[in-house]
């Protein structure tokens, strides 16, 4: 919010007076989505009434709740906030066009879309998900449904789950573009996998030890990417000398399997590219 304030406050600096000033804040540019129970807001300066117009249709706002972040931009004046409560999914699917206005004269324009829900109001429904690695690395939030909202709220913070440890489970190979052409295609093998993660030097290292009693090691470096896990810039070694290049294209850790897709170029005296899927389970 501190950031669209100044944004605002620069792009509206020439105006001639600062009483003139205000600003649409939610929902947020560029378009985005809008779903469930949601507050249009904002601030104004020095309006008598402020109105939400949505798809041509005007709804007076609350307008004059306190907004001390203002104060500089209105001449010290703080009642400045306003706010209208809508329920998304009376508007139906589809992009939305919205405009806030000042005592009729527009100061701010949005577009959302809004998603089909299956309904206007659901009503019975339950339910509730993870997401990992939010808002940092190594959390996980609980999300739970709630009807009055119309949407997902955080329940709780908990520790997400890791890949540290030993795991059972198939390494699936699409190989193409190798130098022996009957290298090429799908196999699969069975594999016991042991992963160590270094949060100091920020690296994973797979351990591959196959039934027959080949042995590959994967290492590489791991990142956020959002709250994706992303195994970059590895090095792929084998007992039997097959040596290689890899980076991940998906990442996935629950409480009791894993699965990670990797990108790997042989660079041996075979020279494959290979779409694998490195998977386990455990208790």
């Amino acid at each position: 919010m501190a950031l669209r304030f100044f944004i605002a406050i620069a792009a509206l600096a020439a105006a001639p007076s600062a009483f003139g000033l205000g600003f649409f804040e939610n929902p947020p540019d560029p378009p985005t989505t809008a779903s469930g129970i949601g507050l249009v807001s904002g601030w104004h300066c020095n309006a008598t009434t402020i109105e939400v117009e949505i798809d041509g249709v005007r709804h007076r706002a609350a307008y004059g709740t306190e907004r001390p972040d203002t104060a500089s931009a209105c001449g010290g004046k703080t009642n400045t906030g306003f706010g209208l409560l809508v329920n998304w999914g009376d508007f139906g699917p589809g992009q939305h066009t919205l405009r806030a206005l000042a005592d009729g004269v527009e100061f701010g324009a949005r577009t959302v879309t809004v998603p089909d829900l299956g309904g206007v109001f659901l009503v019975g429904k339950a339910g509730s998900t993870v997401i990992d690695n939010f808002p940092s690395a190594g959390r996980r939030l609980v999300l739970e449904w709630r009807e009055g909202l119309q949407g997902f709220v955080v329940k709780e913070v908990k520790s997400a789950p890791s890949i540290h440890g030993t795991w059972n489970g198939p390494n699936l190979e699409r190989r193409t573009n190798c130098a022996s052409t009957q290298n090429n295609g799908t196999r699969g093998t069975y594999a016991e996998w042991q992963a160590t993660l270094d949060s100091v030097s920020r690296t994973l290292r797979i351990v591959e030890v196959g039934l027959t009693g080949l042995q590959c090691t994967y290492s590489g470096g791991y990142r956020l990417d959002g709250n994706t896990m992303e195994w970059y810039d590895g090095t792929y070694t084998c007992t039997d000398g097959k040596t290689g290049t890899f980076h991940s294209t998906d990442f996935m850790v629950s409480d009791h399997a894993f699965s990670i897709r990797l990108a790997t170029k042989l660079t041996g005296s075979e020279t494959c590219d290979i779409d694998a899927i490195l998977g386990g389970n455990r208790y």
